[in-house]
């Protein structure tokens, strides 16, 4: 392995020590002063914000190491000739895919048991039992990596034979990919995990109608979902495009929610719908893609190079290269966060606009946010760093002074 390889490894680790490290110590110090702000909170709150945090770090390290590991210990060369053997590429590909994601997921296993079902029993945040639990992963390891098995030939044929400019390709391929995801989603993958019940003939469908014909998005679907049986927080959202949108509700919602605020959430999510963000989201997404594909292209086939052949293999277009892709994706991806996370921010401080432009309903949009956050045991706000480069959404604190100082359209 050439030295500016190693260096560049290196350098990189120690780069993601320290800011797991000066995060942490911004996280810790934000608590602090979150508790002379907030004396009420409950310890609950910054108790589960530390083990988070554990969780996150340990989660980060891993998304780097473990296909770091998979090619300088030439694991993945050695699933790649044990699967490979004349087979084929898609009998090659879908074997590789099918070991090497169950690698993955058994190395993962643990630390998610412990995030989403430990951690969540602990602090009273579920009541999912651990079969239901195993039978979620399952479904989610089958539904995302195994099904991604299926399909690994395809990117893999396209570098194959546009060695120069598969980037290129497979940028412009997610772009019909995406949106037939947003179509085929709400039909065809989500009623995989959940339950999910139509309300629009129940009293509050009723009045979620009427606000839905109101925004003019009259002839979407309007549900309910059993996350009861997965969670005690609380969550709704819009999806799909068309004729294959709906508001879906969680029924937690809907159990621990005033009906004005449920309606304050819903027209939150509507206000999603009316700004354009699902296909504004599908457009950034596409540039990103591309923007990342290139990268992908260049800084893999950079490491590549200067490997000297360490990884067992010489080429992209072998399977063997997965791990590599993976690194190099995970990497520009952890980088882009900012950039992503302020977009995604900007669009909910939209939707939160439209939210009480619509329902003319400035408290319940603040109870019921102070609802979301209090369920959930989240903080009111987070430190910079993390906000900037996790956030989503605007913290609880920015959200409240939003609903009651901004002018209503």
């Amino acid at each position: 392995m050439d030295r500016k390889l190693m260096a560049f490894f290196v350098s990189f680790f120690v780069f993601l020590i320290i800011f797991i490290s000066f995060v942490i110590f911004s996280e810790n110090k934000n608590m602090m002063e979150l508790r002379n702000d907030y004396p009420d909170l409950p310890e609950e709150v910054f108790s589960l914000r530390k083990d988070n945090l554990i969780v996150w770090a340990i989660n980060l390290v891993l998304s780097f190491l473990v296909p770091l590991l998979f090619l300088t210990t030439r694991l993945s060369q050695r699933i790649s000739i044990k699967t490979g053997d004349d087979r084929g590429l898609f009998l090659s590909g879908l074997l590789y895919g099918a070991v090497f994601f169950i690698i993955v997921f058994l190395i993962n296993l643990p630390l998610n048991f412990y995030s989403s079902f430990y951690l969540r029993h602990k602090y009273g945040l579920s009541d999912q039992t651990f079969f239901r639990w195993l039978e979620v992963n399952i479904k989610s390891f089958l539904v995302n990596d195994l099904a991604m098995s299926l399909f690994l030939w395809i990117p893999y044929y396209i570098i194959y034979k546009s060695p120069k400019r598969w980037w290129l390709s497979l940028g412009l391929m997610l772009i019909p990919v995406l949106i037939f995801m947003v179509f085929i989603t709400p039909f065809v993958i989500d009623p995989i995990f959940n339950k999910y019940t139509s309300i629009e003939d129940e009293a509050l469908g009723k009045q979620i109608q009427v606000l839905l014909d109101k925004a003019g998005v009259g002839d979407a679907d309007i549900y309910m979902v059993d996350k009861s049986r997965d969670t005690k927080t609380m969550n709704a959202y819009m999806t799909g495009i068309s004729k294959s949108k709906r508001i879906v509700l969680w029924d937690t919602t809907i159990k621990n929610m005033t009906e004005d605020e449920v309606l304050s959430v819903t027209a939150h999510e509507v206000g999603h719908y009316v700004k354009g963000h699902i296909w504004k989201n599908i457009i950034i997404g596409s540039l990103g893609s591309l923007l990342i594909a290139y990268l992908v292209f260049k800084t893999s086939n950079w490491i590549l190079d200067l490997s000297y052949g360490v990884f067992g293999f010489r080429n992209i277009y072998n399977y063997a290269s997965i791990p590599l892709l993976i690194f190099t994706i995970n990497l520009f991806t952890f980088f882009g966060n900012p950039i992503s996370n302020y977009v995604s921010r900007n669009f909910e401080m939209e939707a939160d606009r439209y939210e009480i432009s619509l329902t003319k309903d400035r408290e319940s949009a603040v109870t019921a946010m102070e609802k979301l956050y209090e369920q959930s045991l989240d903080i009111p706000r987070p430190s910079k760093i993390y906000k900037i480069w996790y956030y989503t959404h605007p913290p609880l604190e920015e959200r409240v002074e939003f609903y009651r100082t901004t002018e209503i359209e």
